[in-house]
């Protein structure tokens, strides 16, 4: 059961835990669609297929072997992938996927890192919110205004 209807944006975001990583990586991953639909039912959020979405996340690693293994890139994909209902591959779906397409999201941030003493064990934090397109380092801008390149930046 998922909530319908648009939303204002403001109440559009879902904060959740990421589990802690197990062995068992499909385990792992079927417990993240867990925690982030409870999240959206309570927070009567629900994403079209035409949303534009910007996920956040921040791994907790026991220091250690844990922390140096996993790379941020796999352990992304798993989320995304948990996030369609994709496990064992692009075949097997969950249900009640709450993003229909990770081409939807348009914004990824991950880091990882050591659990902070007030958060003894691994897992982590997961946002999903909607897209809000940012100046970066990279881009050329004039003022608050986007530039359009003439040439391509060597």
């Amino acid at each position: 059961m998922i909530l319908r209807g648009k939303m204002a944006k403001s109440r559009k975001t879902i904060s959740t835990m990421v589990p802690t990583y197990q062995k068992d990586r499909q385990q792992w991953r079927r417990e993240i669609p867990d925690n982030v639909l409870s999240a959206a039912l309570s927070a009567g959020v629900q994403y079209d297929r035409d949303d534009h979405l910007e996920v956040v996340i921040l791994l907790y690693l026991k220091k250690g072997k844990r922390l140096l293994i996993h790379d941020v890139d796999n352990r992304l994909k798993d989320i995304l992938d948990a996030l369609q209902g994709k496990f064992r591959g692009s075949k097997t779906f969950a249900k009640t996927p709450l993003i229909g397409n990770d081409n939807q999201i348009y914004r990824v941030l991950i880091e990882k890192q050591q659990p902070p003493k007030r958060y003894p064990f691994a897992g982590g934090r997961l946002l999903i919110r909607p897209y809000q397109r940012h100046h970066w380092p990279l881009q050329a801008t004039k003022g608050n205004k986007f530039v359009k390149l003439r040439t391509p930046l060597a």
